[in-house]
């Protein structure tokens, strides 16, 4: 428990987090769950089913009293405690159940940071202990009922239980009704049978194609090769034991959870949390045990040194320090991975465009794509938001932009194509994020006040006509280090003024 928890004290870096904890703050204040997404400017006027907000309230309340930092050593606790559950309840002999418990965190640790799956990582280990246990029928029903509410609450992979109840029956049939109670169980939400429905459509739309989630992906042998490996030895120690019709009902479920971690990235941490409970390896010498057991501190320790440890969230995935002072007023256009860090800190002074609820932003984000594309379509949505400031991502590639007069092509850093600064003005940037404020939004006096006018922080080493330009651009680097730090991009910039 130790070793895993030390090892998963990491940093948040979730871009859902705060999307979740701004929700979170809000069902605390309204006391009630939103019908309608309450945050955004884009999103569809639909009924906004969400299945985690127990988890979204828990998560509030943890933050108001240890902050943000507590939050990741409390998530690091949790971690620790979904591995040392699943160690604690695992079939297998105790240097293998170390071993394989170690190396199912390993596999898992990238997708445990603070957000819903997380807890259903640890309520699938709950099911599985209760599922192995020897309760009757009756109380095992009520207690796995009681979790499947939880569950149902918490995240929508809550829609397992039945399923995964439903395994057992090829060792008793009498926990046909653990399968009715945890079926039922699964109406006991604000929502009732559309919190049911609600994955399904998701799972519909993404596969669309209509836009590209990375955690929706499938899983690549090349690149979760762990994924593949455990799930060779599983089969391959289930058709070694002895025991084959007594654990059967666990080569089924652990069909269905590599099944699902295989067709999409985000199930891995369901896989992988449950792991240590489903694979049965035969009984090892006291030697061999003690090789396994002493072996497991290599996963860990690779867990270990892959991954930076400290506490609080990751500021360089967030436009913390570019948005710190942000004094101007008005809607925010934004790239939609810092959609949620900026409702928890502006909402409801300011409202943001999207965020990472895909479900909510099918339409808009088709049109966000063509006005990528077409300057009309990005003039007609910032008419259409009413959108006074930006807060965008850096764009590595330059755009190619064709002069009317003359016809020469030129490749330009995309800020300065999509902000053109006769209408925006650079008012703040960090590693993560520049902001821009429409000229025409506000008082030449207070743009003035803001304004980075020689900087181009998506080019640093864009190059300055004469040595005037250089030397305001290095005074503006001067500035940038006094309100920002001496970041990476200040750096880059400081650099591009040698």
């Amino acid at each position: 428990f130790i070793l895993v928890a030390g090892a998963a004290a990491t940093p948040i870096r979730s871009y859902d987090f705060f999307w979740h904890l701004a929700t979170g703050r809000w069902i605390v204040e309204h006391r009630a769950c939103p019908v309608y997404d309450p945050f955004t400017l884009a999103a569809a006027h639909v009924p906004w089913i969400n299945g985690e907000w127990l988890w979204e309230v828990v998560a509030y309340g943890i933050e108001s009293h240890v902050g943000l930092r507590g939050v990741s050593f409390v998530n690091a606790l949790f971690v620790g405690a979904i591995f040392g559950l699943a160690f604690w309840f695992s079939a297998s002999d105790i240097g293998a159940a170390l071993l394989i418990s170690a190396a199912a965190f390993l596999g898992a640790s990238d997708r445990l940071g603070v957000r819903p799956a997380a807890a259903a990582a640890l309520l699938i280990v709950c099911a599985l202990a209760l599922l192995q246990s020897k309760l009757t029928p009756m109380r095992l029903a009520t207690a796995y009922a009681m979790l499947t509410i939880i569950w149902i609450n918490t995240h929508p992979s809550a829609l397992l239980a039945p399923i995964v109840a439903a395994a057992t029956l090829l060792i008793d049939i009498r926990r046909w009704i653990v399968v009715a109670a945890s079926a039922v169980a699964l109406l006991i939400n604000p929502f009732g049978w559309r919190a049911i429905v609600a994955p399904f459509e998701l799972t519909k739309l993404v596969g669309s194609g209509e836009f590209v989630n990375a955690e929706w992906l499938p899983s690549s042998p090349s690149l979760f090769p762990l994924l593949y490996a455990t799930a060779a030895v599983v089969i391959v120690a289930f058709f070694a034991s002895r025991e084959k019709k007594a654990n059967l009902w666990r080569l089924a479920i652990f069909v269905l959870l590599a099944g699902l971690a295989i067709q999409h990235v985000r199930n891995q941490s369901l896989y992988f949390a449950a792991l240590p409970l489903l694979m049965i390896t035969p009984r090892l010498t006291r030697n061999a045990s003690i090789v396994c057991a002493i072996t497991a501190i290599l996963p860990i320790g690779w867990a270990y040194a892959h991954s930076d440890h400290a506490t609080g969230f990751d500021a360089e995935r967030f436009p913390v320090r570019a948005v710190a002072h942000l004094p101007l007023p008005g809607n925010i256009y934004n790239a939609d991975q810092f959609g949620g860090y900026l409702e928890w800190v502006f909402y409801p002074q300011r409202r943001v465009l999207t965020d990472g609820r895909n479900e909510l932003f099918r339409d808009f984000i088709a049109l966000d794509a063509q006005a990528r594309r077409d300057s009309r379509v990005w003039h007609s949505l910032l008419q259409k938001y009413r959108i006074d400031l930006a807060v965008d991502e850096y764009q590595s590639e330059r755009i190619e932009v064709v002069d009317v007069a003359s016809g020469t092509r030129r490749f330009l850093p995309a800020s300065l194509v999509r902000y053109r600064r006769r209408d925006w003005a650079l008012i703040a940037f960090d590693d993560a994020a520049m902001v821009f404020a429409r000229r025409a939004a506000f008082s030449p006096q207070a743009i003035a006040n803001l304004e980075y006018r020689f900087l181009v922080p998506d080019d640093p080493h864009i190059g300055y006509l004469n040595d005037e330009i250089r030397n305001r651009a290095r005074a503006e680097v001067e500035r940038a280090k006094r309100e920002f730090g001496n970041i990476a991009v200040v750096q880059r910039l400081e650099e591009g003024t040698r």
